[in-house]
């Protein structure tokens, strides 16, 4: 008996720790969104603000839309009817591309390996993903010359790589995994 409650009371930890390492999705890392146009940085309200999500609406940029991250897409929902302006380039780097529009940049987060659009999107002539680039923390969004309608939604749906688990987290399993076979061969031995 006594060596079954320290086999589950290496164990249960053991999982905890192996399992409390992976993180599947967007949700609970860190977001940093920054708005993009007339060939720089912009700031204004709502713009540059961080978070971190969690499935609910966290960010504004002014009363054009609101910003939702869950745990595999990045909402946005327009709040009034817009055209966004013409701009010169804005951003062009780690192929990353704006004129007009918004970065969210992920820390804490698994690699983006693909954005997509969600069915539920709006049809919004002249948006598609050409409109969208990303890299492995980061997702550019250009809005240019698209005319939005209050209501109107852009879901994206991100794919993201399952990290693979930290050396630390291996040697723990393995350290684990030793006290199990050294209580069973100790049992072995007194009962023999």
């Amino acid at each position: 008996m006594k060596s079954k409650i320290y086999f589950f009371t290496i164990l249960i930890p053991l999982v905890l720790g192996f399992t409390s390492q992976a993180q599947a999705g967007l949700i609970g890392s860190s977001v940093n969104t920054q708005y993009y146009a007339y060939g720089a940085i912009y700031n204004g309200s709502g713009s540059p603000a961080s978070f971190v999500a969690n499935g609910t609406v966290q960010n504004s940029f002014f009363n054009y839309y609101a910003l939702t991250i869950t745990d595999t897409t990045v909402e946005y929902d327009f709040l009034s009817d817009l055209t966004w302006a013409p701009s010169a380039v804005s951003l062009d780097r780690d192929g990353l591309f704006i004129t007009n529009g918004n970065l969210l940049s992920f820390t804490n987060a698994p690699f983006i390996t693909n954005v997509t659009f969600n069915d539920a999107s709006s049809v919004v002539p002249g948006f598609n993903l050409t409109n969208v680039t990303f890299n492995s923390h980061e997702i550019a969004v250009d809005w240019q010359n698209v005319t939005f309608h209050r209501g109107d939604k852009v879901i994206l749906d991100v794919n993201v790589m399952t990290p693979v688990p930290e050396p630390g987290t291996y040697a723990m399993l393995l350290i684990g995994l030793c006290l199990i076979s050294l209580i069973m061969y100790r049992k072995k031995e007194t009962s023999a």
